[in-house]
């Protein structure tokens, strides 16, 4: 005889069997007790849940010939064609491969014909999401009223690219993640069966890397048993089997990186490279961790074995939540970054010390220079005077300090501004420009001058603009009318340099200073 793989000979045969989804158990099975079967299911969740089991076990128990309180015997004859996949009335359906409207034509011009030898024709739909816009359409009309001796259910991973209104005719059930408690628990029932000795670490250590998949448990399994027997199932033969690390050095890291320990944080990585691991898996296994002992410490830690819970909690005492919380920020980024690094090794290593090293040792820094000696007794120091606007009301004087205000603005703009000359108006200041191109310029950037008016008259309304163009204001020298006025404070001069690269015309200004 052919080998079976384990997740196949390990398949549930009844609605009891299924592990880790008793809502569904029983809602399905008061179904079928009180005879009220619906005409399509919608099976969602993901890998490795049981949705293609429990669609299989739904096959049976409607068309068993001696059901027992909605479970299906599995010993009659319709039991025993379906289970061998002889049946004419279950059909299966991937959708991957068969996901064109074609497809449907032939499945809803076949539904129309009565069931061969049991009370109902069942089509499980595989991974139904796979089914074209045009697949979907040709199903609506058959799935919403289909003959009352068809059965549709429909298997995805992603019911989120079904439509709604195929949704809308299901009655949908979502399976959840199997716990790694219920996973350990099964898979010693399944060990005991083959009269094979194991280790209950071993078991948790496939249960954590499964993710809450039973089928990927039950493959994981099936591949550490191929090893050899003689020994059993041991957690060090499973740890060099999936090329993963140790969760004991996953729990020293994390201490290292708490109390800031480089020496030993290098240790278990040249440790875990000198096995073959694999960094990336290191990282992503960190990562995971990290969110774990997260978990565990926020709340009463449910999804994890009792053994593992134990040891989470103790962690998390050690180490808060916020350093967890940028723990798994900083090795998120450093996986993406790893996948482009020329040495994902290094990578690893610079992220690790990054975060045990203080900031200020990361920052080279020039030698600091000494103090000049101070005279022993310094003279005071005058207080710098701010500049003040006149006490006596007097109107700014915006004409005579235009040039100054002006070498208050951004580099751009002030080049323009320079050239322009101002007169005040009633309470308006009229900027003149020499050409159209200058007026539309400053005219898109009042707001900022008006700003800088502000500040450098201490005034908290500035003035109303209005630009126009005079080609006679279009001045490249400081008439005599336009010195600053005496009253009014000057503000710092600017360096010669500032000016030589503004006449040179290659100033370079970012989007902001614009």
């Amino acid at each position: 005889m052919p080998y079976t793989a384990l997740y196949r000979k390990k398949r549930p045969r009844t609605f009891k069997e299924i592990v880790g989804q008793p809502h569904i158990v029983r809602a399905i099975g008061n179904q079928l007790m009180a005879g009220q079967i619906s005409h399509a299911y919608l099976f969602c969740g993901t890998r490795g849940t049981g949705k293609t089991s429990a669609a299989k076990i739904l096959a049976r128990a409607v068309n068993c010939f001696e059901p027992n309180e909605g479970e299906p015997c599995n010993n009659c004859e319709m039991c025993k064609s379906i289970l061998a996949e002889r049946s004419l009335d279950v059909t299966e359906i991937d959708a991957a491969s068969n996901n064109g409207v074609e497809n449907i034509r032939d499945l809803r011009d076949e539904v129309k014909y009565l069931p061969n030898q049991g009370k109902y024709k069942v089509y499980i739909v595989d991974e139904v999401h796979m089914l074209s816009t045009s697949a979907f359409n040709a199903l609506l009309k058959t799935l919403e009223e289909p003959p009352p001796h068809v059965i549709f259910i429909l298997a995805t991973t992603d019911p989120q690219k079904i439509p709604a209104t195929i949704l809308s005719r299901c009655q949908r059930y979502d399976f959840r993640r199997i716990s790694a408690a219920d996973m350990v628990n099964t898979l010693q029932g399944y060990l005991k069966d083959e009269n094979t000795e194991f280790e209950i670490a071993a078991l948790d250590y496939i249960a954590y890397h499964s993710d809450g998949a039973m089928r990927d448990a039950l493959s994981l399994l099936d591949q550490c048993l191929s090893i050899g027997e003689s020994e059993g199932l041991t957690l060090e033969k499973v740890r060099d089997l999936l090329g993963a690390v140790d969760r004991t050095r996953l729990f020293e890291f994390t201490d290292a990186l708490a109390s800031s320990d480089s020496n030993a944080i290098m240790s278990i990585i040249a440790d875990a490279m000198a096995n073959g691991r694999d960094v990336s898996q290191f990282a992503a296994d960190l990562v995971r961790h990290f969110r774990d002992v997260l978990v565990a410490g926020l709340s009463d830690g449910e999804e994890f074995s009792a053994e593992s819970a134990a040891k989470l909690k103790e962690q998390s005492a050690r180490v808060s939540s916020v350093l967890l919380m940028q723990y798994i920020n900083a090795f998120s980024e450093t996986l993406r970054e790893m996948k482009f690094a020329p040495h994902m090794r290094t990578a690893f290593e610079v992220c690790a010390l990054k975060i045990c090293m203080p900031v200020a040792t990361l920052i080279p820094t020039q030698p600091a220079p000494q103090p000049a000696q101070k005279p022993a007794n310094p003279a005071p120091k005058k207080a710098i005077e701010k500049p003040t606007p006149p006490s006596d009301g007097k109107t700014p004087n915006y004409s005579a300090n235009w040039a100054k205000v002006c070498k208050t603005l951004p580099v751009p703009i002030r080049a323009i501004c320079t050239r322009c000359t101002v007169e005040d108006d009633n309470g308006t200041l009229k900027i003149y420009c020499g050409d159209e191109t200058s007026r539309k310029l400053i005219d898109g950037k009042k707001t900022l001058i008006r700003e800088a008016l502000a500040d450098y008259f201490k005034i908290s309304t500035p003035p109303n603009l209005a630009i126009e163009v005079r080609e006679a204001y279009n001045k490249t020298t400081e008439s005599p009318s336009t010195q600053p006025d005496p009253s009014w404070p000057a503000p710092p001069e600017e360096s010669a340099d500032d000016w030589a690269s503004l006449g040179q015309g290659q100033v370079m200004v970012s989007d902001e200073e614009w």
